[in-house]
């Protein structure tokens, strides 16, 4: 099968791309990432806090030596994946796209493109927590479990997509915010890959529509990041120690 991989230039993506690469080595892979020179987005920029993060998280992937990194030469940077990078996407006859982090709204061009469809691997509850920073808001909010919602992109609306399967993982409060993302990785992806398998042996993704009130997230104000007594990120945080789950 043919497959794109929509991400972000972020620690936790990088992290799920060395989960998946390997175990994909069958099928024509294509990774495509979004990468806007570090900044959270232009409502978060001043953001102190925000920018500490992104740095440590730009940190972390430039020490991280995995067998995976986004110099692959598969790896391509693409931050207009609607329009001025469509044709580099389109090139590849994708069956499938999957998106992890990726930052760009997907237009009808692109979720039209591949035959089996855009799937999102959305690391919050659906749709308790749609949006940015999904886990962020949940351990604001002291849930005693984080996890991912793999969920159909079907049309532009955000993480409106009906579900197709979920992972939890138990909140850890003594640990950082960026851990704790890190952690729901590997159950998230292992999703991913179960839906990959099944589309490549012929089957057809089941899914159901999303139950519940909905909550749209945007980034954390200051005052919320004031509020919250667990740390963004510690010094110790690193993305290889999660290879050995």
């Amino acid at each position: 099968m043919k497959i794109s991989l929509l991400v972000n230039y972020d620690a936790p993506a990088l992290l799920a791309l060395n989960y998946l690469l390997p175990a994909l080595s069958a099928h024509q892979l294509s990774v495509f990432y979004t990468d806007k020179n570090s900044k959270v987005d232009n409502d978060a920029e001043e953001i102190s806090r925000l920018a500490e993060l992104a740095s440590f998280d730009r940190y972390l992937i430039d020490k991280a030596g995995l067998p995976i990194s986004f110099d692959n030469s598969c790896c391509q940077k693409a931050n207009k994946i609607n329009t001025g990078d469509f044709s580099k996407l389109a090139l590849g006859k994708p069956d499938l796209i999957v998106s992890i982090r990726h930052m760009t709204i997907l237009r009808d061009n692109v979720i039209a493109l591949p035959q089996h469809g855009v799937i999102n691997l959305h690391s919050g509850q659906l749709p308790a927590y749609q949006g940015v920073m999904a886990s962020f808001r949940a351990m604001q909010n002291r849930e005693p479990e984080l996890g991912t919602c793999l969920h159909f992109i079907e049309d532009s609306k955000i993480d409106t997509g009906s579900i197709i399967a979920q992972s939890t993982n138990r909140t850890d409060y003594a640990r950082s915010y960026l851990w704790n993302v890190l952690n729901i990785y590997h159950s998230g992806c292992a999703n991913v890959l179960s839906a990959i398998n099944l589309l490549a042996e012929g089957g057809t993704l089941n899914s159901h529509p999303q139950v519940g009130d909905s909550h749209y997230y945007s980034y954390p104000s200051e005052s919320d990041l004031a509020s919250v007594d667990f740390e963004l990120y510690k010094p110790t945080d690193s993305i290889s120690q999660f290879l050995s789950i």
